[in-house]
């Protein structure tokens, strides 16, 4: 499979884990699966985000809201940028995702695009099965901002 090239609206992410602080991702998602209840707005219920910035510590284990207005008791929020991204679906066990990821950052190289301070996000919906080869997410990369487009 091949990256593409998506372009998307900013997005709103409620969740557990901080972009700015070291968290591992498994202990964000595992909180974040006993209180998810607790996020009021949520869009596409489906849909669970992971978020990091490269060059960043932090990992942000969350799901989409309509509007950031109540945040519940140790969570964080994270806007993704609106803009281009570059994105393709990961298929097979979620350890094997560092072969998606160079996929993608070998696309950026030889699309000579910037490989810092750059957000990346993955969608899990129904199609995610953890270590099952049969399982699919999709990753993105943002190869330009919304702003100034």
């Amino acid at each position: 499979m091949k990256p593409e090239v998506y372009e998307f609206q900013e997005k709103k992410v409620i969740g557990i884990g901080n972009i700015e602080s070291p968290m591992t991702p498994g202990d964000a998602w595992s909180i974040l699966f006993s209180r998810i209840q607790e996020i009021q707005g949520r869009k596409n219920s489906p849909e669970t985000f992971g978020v990091i910035k490269r060059n960043e510590p932090g990992y942000l284990a969350g799901v989409e809201v309509e509007h950031i207005l109540e945040i519940p008791e140790g969570m964080f929020s994270y806007v993704i940028p609106a803009g281009q991204y570059i994105g393709m679906t990961h298929k097979g066990p979620l350890s094997k995702i560092g072969e998606t990821f160079y996929i993608l950052i070998d696309w950026l190289a030889s699309n000579n695009y910037e490989q810092h301070d750059i957000v990346c996000f993955e969608v899990y919906d129904e199609r995610f099965k953890g270590e099952d080869p049969e399982s699919e997410f999709d990753s993105y990369i943002l190869i330009r901002s919304g702003r100034g487009i």
